[in-house]
């Protein structure tokens, strides 16, 4: 999707720019619910409407990503779901339960019916948080992390039974995993389907379980996953390296592995969607008569033009010398910001002094200030005679 075609995400939800989150979430789920792509299997249009809510759910639920999108637009955020297929709901999960707390989807559809699977299974999708420096965020890295994987169980080879055993059929279930519970209430029968009580879905039950990995089936071994981290992520970014989750069960495929990367903060570089904010001191004399001094960015020294009368709180800038970042449009290029203090100094020495004094003396204060000062002393030695 293009910049010039890229709808507003308040637009895209149809909420006001001021909506608390449960507003943001509310029509969220009455939008999702209505172009789901299990639902418009064969709606490309529908698919494409789901995944730019959920982009703008991802966005307008976060406060720091809402906030850096109500200032700088577009150019601001940075969707984690950008290059992701729209017909790829799963990808969509972990975003979606962590907002609502939970799949809000299962009793929209009218749920899955609980069963045990006889065909191969996929394995779990992980997802773990890494954290990383600052200049690492900015410049980008490479790293060879450890991640604990649930792998098949060497000694049962994922039978989960001790070697010369087999699992049993679960009699209350007849293996299916289910089981159908009546109620009655009144003149009224209530049906329905729960996992089997008794081998707890599994269809199966182990007497004599293998005894390393204890009946589960898994063994949990690390694994070094090479990532390659891009240049200006920030706290939050995604990285999904496929199939490098839990292996599947009975050949089924693995899953996917999901970092979520957590950057620390910097002692002087305070960093606001790509910009960057720093505090610094300069002399007295510059303020007041201009000039430059050299600050450092990002990317090495730069001159900053202080112009003359400057004052204390000012911000100069630098243009694209804040976070550079590569989006779906391009490479995108953020501002440095210095927040000005005029320094002070509480020692001087003796020629400092001398001509601080001789400032002084040819020194007169502002003609308008002055005749201000005037009038008050009129007027309250005025009074003080009634």
């Amino acid at each position: 999707m293009s910049r010039k075609s890229k709808r507003d995400y308040y637009e895209v939800l149809g909420v006001s720019r001021d909506a608390s989150v449960d507003e943001i979430k509310k029509s969220y789920r009455k939008i999702a619910m209505k172009y789901h792509p299990d639902r418009n299997p064969d709606d490309p249009d529908a698919a494409n409407k789901f995944k730019e809510a959920t982009e703008s759910l991802e966005i307008l639920s976060d406060s720091e990503k809402r906030a850096s999108y109500d200032r700088f637009g577009f150019a601001g955020v940075q969707s984690d779901y950008a290059n992701v297929s729209p017909y790829d709901v799963s990808s969509f999960s972990d975003l979606i339960s962590s907002i609502f707390g939970g799949d809000i989807f299962g009793n929209f559809f009218g749920g899955r019916q609980t069963q045990r699977a006889t065909g191969p299974q996929k394995g779990s999708d992980l997802v773990m948080n890494y954290r990383i420096t600052f200049e690492e965020a900015i410049y980008g890295t490479k790293k060879v992390v450890e991640v604990p994987i649930k792998k098949e169980c060497p000694a049962c080879k994922g039978t989960r039974t001790k070697e010369g055993s087999s699992p049993k059929v679960c009699t209350t279930c007849q293996g299916s995993g289910v089981e159908t519970v009546t109620r009655q209430m009144g003149f009224t029968r209530y049906i329905s389907q729960q996992h089997c009580s008794t081998c707890r879905g599994q269809g199966e039950i182990i007497s004599n379980p293998c005894p390393v990995c204890r009946g589960s089936g898994r063994s949990k071994d690390n694994e070094k996953i090479k990532l390659e981290i891009p240049e200006g992520v920030n706290s939050g970014f995604r990285l999904r390296i496929r199939k490098k989750g839990e292996e599947g069960r009975i050949g089924g495929p693995r899953g996917d592995l999901y970092i979520r990367i957590m950057v620390d903060d910097h002692s002087f570089y305070k960093r606001e969607g790509d910009n960057i904010y720093s505090e610094i001191y300069i002399p007295y004399s510059i303020a007041v008569l201009g000039g430059y001094i050299t600050v450092p960015t990002l990317y090495g020294p730069e001159k900053l033009k202080v112009p003359s009368k400057t004052s204390e709180g000012t911000i100069l800038r630098l243009k694209r010398k804040g976070v550079s970042r590569k989006t779906e449009y391009g490479i995108n290029h953020g501002d440095m910001h210095y927040f000005v203090h005029i320094d002070i100094p509480k020692k001087l020495s003796t020629e400092q002094k001398s001509l601080l004094e001789k400032m002084n003396d040819i020194y007169t204060m502002p003609s308008s200030q002055e005749k201000l000062f005037q009038d008050l002393i009129s007027q309250s030695k005025k009074y003080m005679k009634k």
